[in-house]
């Protein structure tokens, strides 16, 4: 159904992937869909742990050089693309459940060598393409900036992008530059800007931001520390159990659902647009 992309232009913490994650989340129990969320950053396991504990390295593991076992996970399945092994059914194979027959996650390449890394997520635009024959969506968490061939290739791969950016008048530049420097892989009609970690108490609150960005309107991921620490132990997938998807009342968590509930009328009003277009 459809591929779309959450990407930074600023190289600093924006807090991309946990509103990638707490996105999926909250569209695995809203809607009846079937969600791949996949992670294609470098050495970086805060996807995963928002979902289940990672042990300790064990002594095994430290003698062998972190080496992984390709059978599984996304070695596996970098694995079968580049065998030509692949189907779309099999991709259940290599990734993990968090709400069964709604949201699965892939997650991250365990290589800590870059060019390892580079050279398997060469593979992911094909990956990324053969899942959307599978799932419903399928949302990617990309390196930040252009810098990397790889983070093109998914971005142009992709039927949205999400570009994310805090309330820091610098990122708002970067953004700014990225997109006007890059109009072949930024289309107009296929970016949804996204405020994240956003506090109405800060001097840019979505109606500067707005006017500085000359959209009409913003889409937030609001600041919510009792998120971010469901983020740190393993709890998002309880977060959203506990708390429900209620809009209403009059409390952050219920501010937090909103937001993510307005993120989510937004890229299915640019979807169906873009249906029409084809």
């Amino acid at each position: 159904m459809a591929i779309i992309s959450f990407w930074s232009a600023s190289e600093k913490e924006t807090g991309q992937t946990l509103a990638a994650t707490a996105f999926a989340t909250y569209l695995g129990i809203k809607h009846n869909y079937k969600i791949l969320l996949v992670d294609a950053t470098f050495h970086d396991d805060v996807m995963e742990r928002c979902f289940w504990k990672i042990a300790t390295q064990t002594a095994v593991n430290k003698l062998n050089r972190g080496k992984m076992d390709i059978s599984s996970g996304a070695e596996g399945l970098v694995s079968a693309v580049a065998s030509n092994k692949i189907t779309p059914e099999i991709i259940t194979n290599f990734t993990r459940v968090v709400l069964k027959n709604r949201l699965d996650v892939l997650c991250g390449l365990k290589t800590e060598i870059r060019d390892n890394f580079t050279k398997s997520l060469m593979l992911y635009k094909d990956l990324v393409t053969i899942a959307d024959k599978y799932y419903d969506m399928v949302l990617v968490d990309l390196e930040k900036t252009l810098k990397a061939d790889t983070t093109r290739a998914l971005l142009e791969t992709s039927h949205l992008i999400v570009t994310d950016f805090t309330q820091n008048y610098k990122q708002f530049e970067e953004y700014f530059g990225a997109i006007s420097a890059n109009k072949n892989i930024f289309k107009k009609d296929i970016v949804i800007p996204l405020l994240t970690n956003a506090d109405e108490c800060s001097k840019y609150n979505v109606k500067n931001v707005s006017r500085v960005l000359k959209e009409k309107s913003l889409n937030t991921v609001l600041y919510n520390p009792v998120f971010k620490d469901a983020a740190s132990e393993a709890g998002v997938a309880n977060f959203f159990l506990r708390y429900g998807l209620s809009t209403t009342g009059n409390d952050k968590n219920a501010d937090f659902i909103k937001a993510l509930d307005e993120l989510d009328k937004t890229i299915e009003y640019r979807l169906e647009e873009l249906k029409y277009k084809v």
